[in-house]
Parts: C-alpha cells; sequence; structure tokens
C-alpha cells in the first residue's frame, strides 16, 4: 500500500497554478460574454414625459402619469424621450470618430480594455501566489527539520508539524492526531523506534497529505502514541509522501523550496 501521486506533467504544483489560472480565465470569458450580448441585443430604455398645462395656465412635465393631477389627465400629452446619443427615428448612429465607431462601440471597445487589464493584474496577483507556495518555512531543531503540513480525511482537515524523514518508509501520526481526523485503523504493526525500541502501530489511510504546494493523495499512516506529553511535533514525514517531491532544504534560512 502506497500514497497515490500525480506525475508531474499533471502534478500537483502544475493542477495548482492551473487552477488559479482557470478562475481568472472564467471570470474573463463571463464578462466578455455578458458584453457581447449586450453589444448585440441592446437595452434601450425610453422614458416617457407628460405634460400638462394647469388651470393658471402653466405647463408642467412629469416623468410619471401618477404625478397629474386627475383634472388634467384628460388633456396630457405624452412625448416620448430617448436615451442620451440615441439617434433620430430612421438615421444611423453617428461615428465618433475617424475610426467610424459607434457610440456603442467605443464604450463596449474600453470596457474591453480595461477587462484586459484587469485580467492581466489578476493573473500577476496568482502568480504571485503560486510562486509563494514554493517556499515553505519550517522549524529546524538540530538535524531534524519540521515541516507544517495538512492532512486531510473524510472531509476533515487539520494542521500538523511532522519531522521530515528520509529514513522511514511509510508517515506516521500520533494518536491525538488520528482521533481528531476520525481516522479509521487496524492494528498489528511493529515500528521501529529510536533506540531499538518497537511500537504497536495502527494503520490508516489519509485522503490526503499537503505539504508546500503539492497534494500527496490516499497515503498510508502508521497511528502511534506520542513519545511524552511535551513531543514538540505530531509525528514524521515519510518517504510514501517525499519520494516523489523535488525540493531542498535551506537550513540557514529555515526554508524548504519547492521546484515546479
Amino acid at each position: 500500500m502506497g500514497a497515490g501521486f500525480t506525475k508531474r506533467g499533471d502534478s500537483p504544483v502544475s493542477n495548482e497554478r492551473s487552477r488559479q489560472m482557470n478562475k481568472v480565465n472564467t471570470v474573463f470569458l463571463i464578462v466578455l460574454l455578458l458584453l457581447t450580448a449586450m453589444f448585440f441585443f441592446p437595452f434601450v430604455v425610453n422614458a416617457d414625459i407628460y405634460s400638462y398645462v394647469d388651470k393658471n395656465g402653466t405647463t408642467h412635465f412629469v416623468d410619471d402619469l401618477g404625478r397629474v393631477p386627475a383634472e388634467y389627465r384628460d388633456q396630457v400629452t405624452i412625448r416620448e424621450e430617448k436615451p442620451e446619443g440615441s439617434p433620430p427615428a430612421g438615421e444611423a448612429p453617428k461615428a465618433v470618430d475617424r475610426s467610424g465607431e459607434t457610440p456603442e462601440e467605443a464604450r463596449t471597445k474600453r470596457i474591453l480594455e480595461e477587462l484586459e487589464e484587469t485580467k492581466g493584474r489578476d493573473e500577476e496577483k496568482a502568480q504571485e501566489q503560486f510562486e509563494k507556495s514554493l517556499v515553505t518555512k519550517v522549524t529546524i531543531r538540530g538535524h531534524q527539520v519540521l515541516v507544517p503540513v495538512t492532512l486531510g480525511y473524510g472531509g476533515k482537515e487539520i494542521q500538523a508539524s511532522l519531522i521530515l524523514d528520509t529514513g522511514t518508509a511509510i508517515t506516521t501520526i500520533y494518536l491525538p492526531i488520528a482521533d481528531r481526523l476520525n481516522l479509521p485503523r487496524t492494528s498489528g504493526v511493529h515500528v521501529w523506534a529510536a533506540g531499538g525500541k518497537t511500537l504497536n502501530a495502527g494503520v490508516g489511510k489519509l485522503d490526503y497529505v499537503r505539504v508546500g504546494p503539492y497534494e500527496v493523495k490516499e497515503v498510508e499512516t502508521w497511528v502511534v502514541f506520542p513519545p511524552g506529553p511535551s513531543a514538540d511535533n505530531d509525528g514524521s514525514l515519510g518517504m510514501n509522501v517525499l519520494k516523489d517531491l523535488d525540493y531542498n532544504v535551506d537550513f540557514e534560512n529555515q526554508e524548504i523550496r519547492w521546484k515546479q
């Protein structure tokens, strides 16, 4: 039993970047379709102006028939007001410049240009977030590197700190972490511990382990009792997660740099 890891070319790193880019492109496409629909099927809103002459000979103009007193409604005249910039009936729209653009075309062009600028800024932001995910701050104590990870099972996920351990085949977590995830496990595995001791471990399978920009799915996990109440970690990150990951540990800056 082992971890299901998506290979490079369809790697979790590229998938994370693709999800960010797809989100930007989807928003851009939706707005573009709406603008296209508005251009070819414009909504024209006409306002009717009502006029009447009161008993003093004063002419009044209102935009709501309900505002005309009842005694004057039989002599109301109605004038249709077209939107500002609309051409007279039977006339084609006038060009706003020598290129022949109508006001509607010029406005649509301007909106599209602004939308392109917004898309560019969103793509830059997504790229920055992706590049940040390639560096993970870690805690180094002597020769131990404690890596922040996200463990997921059954719709739950928790943050944990695991020792990066290239000498361990299987990722190990302590019992309190497994209990918080409601992770089911079987028993019967003997795990070698420091000093030549053996521990009885339960065997479970996490839905995923997320570390840096990577997500490794279906990870076999050993569950053991913590070495003591003052343990400064939640277990160890074994080779069934690390074997397909490409990284360097920067001990001076206490960082892991993940490669694309």
